[in-house]
This record gives C-alpha cells, sequence and structure tokens, in this order.
C-alpha cells in the first residue's frame, strides 16, 4: 500500500485510523542535533599554510595579529587580552558560527599543539568568508 499525501500537505499518513487514532509522521522535521544542516569542512586545511602567506608571515611576526582576526570575527579588538587562551576560544566560535564540523576537544588539541597552524587556519577561513570566498 502506498502512503497517502494530501495535496498540498506534506504529512504523510502511512497507515489507516485505528482505533486510537492516526500515525502521523511529519517527514520536514528538522534533525534536532544538526539543525542547520549538515557541518562542513574547513575551508582550508590545517597545515596549509603556503595557501596565504600574508596570514602565515602576519601570525609569526605581528603579535597582534591575534586582535586583528578578533576584529575580523566582530569581537572587540582587545578581547583577546582579555581571556585565555584567545584562539581556542575564537576557533570554537568561527566553528558555531559558520557551522564547521569538529569539536572543542579537537579544538583544544589542534590550539594547544598545532598552535599557529590553528590560528593560521582560523584567519585565512575568516578572511575568506570576508571576501566570499567560503560560505559563511
Amino acid at each position: 500500500m502506498e502512503p497517502y499525501v494530501a495535496s498540498g500537505d506534506k504529512t504523510v499518513i502511512m497507515q489507516q485510523p485505528a482505533a486510537g487514532g492516526t500515525t502521523i509522521i511529519n517527514m520536514n522535521a528538522p534533525n534536532p542535533m544538526m539543525p542547520r544542516g549538515i557541518p562542513r569542512d574547513w575551508t582550508t586545511g590545517l597545515c596549509a599554510m603556503c595557501d596565504d602567506m600574508a596570514v602565515c608571515l602576519c601570525e609569526t611576526f605581528v603579535p597582534c595579529h591575534v586582535c586583528m582576526v578578533a576584529s575580523d570575527m566582530g569581537e572587540g579588538v582587545c578581547m583577546p587580552c582579555c581571556i585565555p587562551a584567545p584562539w581556542l576560544v575564537m576557533r570554537a566560535h568561527a566553528r558555531g558560527k559558520h557551522n564547521i564540523q569538529g569539536s572543542l576537544l579537537n579544538d583544544c588539541c589542534v590550539s594547544l599543539w598545532c598552535g599557529p597552524c590553528a590560528a593560521c587556519q582560523l584567519a585565512r577561513e575568516i578572511k575568506m568568508i570576508k571576501n566570499g570566498q567560503a560560505q559563511p
């Protein structure tokens, strides 16, 4: 027996009414674990420092680079000076805001053991989003 779909309605009725009522399955219900859809990957890899040498050089030689990235993210310029582990916090914030795949544990490990690479990856991602080269 084929399911009956009422015209203009997306509610699918899978069986005949029983003594207690009708079983209705809502096919359009969003997944509560992924309310914005399937998370995407980072636009560039963790070790892709040569993809944007300007970002890599800024991270290496400009101490206030973290403040510039925070400003690009829409945060206060002094925000990195007020919190511990600013790259970790900014990475987790950007990942959540832009629906990027990952976890807090991954953010912690990457920020701790690959800090400069993680900083460059985040700076490249924010720059590409601002320039329209990556999905916001």
